[in-house]
């Protein structure tokens, strides 16, 4: 076997990366796209301290996104308003598509984790 026969892969972990602070809230975030290369899709872990939210109610123009609760519960406000409240377990993953108002927070004593990831790779496509 010659080395173009082998796989190519890159692994990245929340305890590894660089938490950088939110741009809307107290959370902070971690990037995975330029640790695993990412061409396709853009994705970020989230740490959200007791009583905080990733950002303000947004929605994307073409990126439709996955929600994993890595560490939780969580919780997924829907709406422009937050009219609807989506309650999530920690293990299990949420898609939105693009055009679905959203925020997620939490109302817990604990801090909760996420690993969100879009797709297409669109920079700024966050709709407030």
């Amino acid at each position: 076997m010659n080395i173009s026969d082998m796989a190519k892969y890159n692994i990245a972990s929340p305890e590894t990366l660089e938490r950088i602070s939110g741009r809307f809230s107290d959370s902070f975030k971690s990037g995975i796209t330029d640790a695993l290369e990412l061409k396709n899709m853009r994705g970020r872990f989230w740490f959200i301290p007791p009583g905080e939210n990733i950002s303000t109610p947004h929605k994307h123009g073409v990126q439709e996104e996955i929600y994993y609760q890595v560490k939780g519960p969580g919780k997924i406000l829907f709406g422009k308003g937050g009219e609807e409240i989506l309650e999530v377990p920690e293990g299990s993953v949420v898609s939105v598509p693009p055009e679905t108002w959203r925020q997620v927070y939490n109302d817990t004593e604990e801090e909760h984790v996420w690993l969100i990831i879009g797709s297409p790779a669109v920079e700024n496509d966050g709709i407030h």
